[in-house]
């Protein structure tokens, strides 16, 4: 009598170990039990100057330094502002290199173009420099706050100094804020506005820069001297 219980018990196990083995088949079958990440996606800004140049200053080198960024914007995630106090960053997606190698370049590259100065190096270069540029990125964000009114927004503090054996001063320093409608708010189209917010500050930056005497000793009011 044990003996048949004890078959028929362990004929049981067996069943529902079968029926639990094909239920599982059955749902791995129609639930993808696999959930994969979403993959990383890269941005850069480019920014491209298209107006005719005029003839350089001569014998001015301009020496553009990296541009510092606020520590808010300096990682490799793209940010957005959600409230007015709070700021989240994108896992997903991120610029290609950091803030502060892409805004160098952007700036050099326009400059290059503008042809105000003889030549434009960066501190790699051996020239021995009239001029530098310094600059402090303030912000670098998607303002994302009100959903009817979404918003790229660039900062850039600049500052031009003469510099050679007559004297080192500051010759220019403006902040530059620029705010571009996002009205594809996906990163391509926030990536988009950031762009024209970009060459609006370069645009002004080029105006400034264009009305000061950039031959070397030359004393300039803005010195105080």
């Amino acid at each position: 009598m044990r003996k048949r219980q004890r078959d028929k018990s362990g004929r049981l196990s067996v069943s529902v170990n079968w029926v639990l083995l094909l239920a599982l088949i059955l749902l791995s079958s129609c639930v993808n039990l696999t959930k994969s990440n979403p993959e990383k996606q890269y941005y850069a800004l480019d920014v491209t100057r298209q107006a005719e140049s005029g003839a350089p200053a001569a014998g001015t080198v301009l020496e553009v330094r990296r541009l510092l960024v606020a520590p808010a914007f300096q990682g490799q995630e793209l940010v957005y502002r959600t409230e007015d106090t709070r700021y989240e960053s994108d896992f997903y997606n991120q610029w290609f290199v950091s803030p502060s190698a892409m805004l160098t370049q952007q700036v050099q590259n326009w400059l290059i173009n503008a042809r105000l100065f003889e030549h434009v190096v960066t501190t790699s270069s051996y020239m021995e420099a009239t001029h530098r540029l310094e600059g402090t990125v303030t912000a670098l964000y998607g303002d994302y706050r009100h959903k009817d009114s979404r918003r790229a927004v660039v900062g850039i503090n600049m500052v031009l100094i003469e510099d050679n054996p007559m004297r080192t001063a500051i010759v220019f320093q403006r902040d530059y804020h620029q705010m571009v409608e996002v009205t594809d708010t996906s990163p391509d189209g926030l990536t988009l506005a950031w762009n024209q917010g970009l060459e609006q500050v370069f645009i002004s930056l080029e105006q400034d820069l264009r009305k000061i005497d950039l031959q070397p000793n030359h004393q300039s009011p803005a010195s105080g001297r």
